[in-house]
């Protein structure tokens, strides 16, 4: 994100959603788990 260096916010979240797709729900729900959020 930083080497996009957005200016605008829809030009941010365009740039987020072409990198969405770049993971998959499990290597997310594995971000969220070692960062210590809790699911339940």
């Amino acid at each position: 994100m930083r080497a996009k260096a957005e200016r605008t916010i829809t030009a941010l979240w365009i740039a987020v959603g072409s990198l969405v797709d770049l993971f998959t729900p499990a290597e997310c729900q594995n971000y969220f788990k070692a960062a210590g959020y809790d699911p339940d």
